[in-house]
């Protein structure tokens, strides 16, 4: 799961406050560096903003750096080279569970695998939490 979405996530789980909030909570001027940061596919190269996030939402720094190496670009080149090679993948989820099959299909938005037993299954990429090829 790339830094955004875990950013989304966690901001969600304090009750969603407007982001303009979080960032003058943390010290943050302009509220688009904020924004961006809960909305960009590539890493966040701000490693101020990410303390200051971090210790907003009470996470360990490294919770933070972990999330930011795996950018929603880096999951989007990974899933689409999976489909052409034909390899299977197996997609961690927040949750814990471990799904693997074969990439059918994919989107900005989730990716469809096809399992083992022959179900399709979507999975929503903001719940992907790692990924491997086998």
């Amino acid at each position: 799961m790339s830094l955004s979405d875990h950013l989304r996530y966690l901001r969600a789980m304090r009750g969603g406050a407007p982001i303009d909030e979080v960032a003058h909570a943390v010290g943050i001027e302009k509220v688009i560096a904020a924004n961006m940061a809960e909305k960009q596919y590539r890493p966040v190269a701000d490693d101020t903003l990410i303390e200051k996030l971090a210790a907003y939402y009470g996470r360990p720094l490294e919770e933070f750096q972990w999330h930011n190496a795996r950018s929603r670009k880096q999951f989007t080149y990974f899933i689409n080279k999976a489909m052409q090679k034909e390899t299977a993948v197996s997609l961690v989820l927040r949750h814990g569970e471990t799904i693997t099959g074969m990439v059918e299909d994919w989107d900005m938005a989730c990716v469809a695998l096809r399992l083992a037993d022959g179900r399709l299954l979507v999975v929503q990429r903001h719940a992907v939490v790692d990924w491997s090829m086998w």
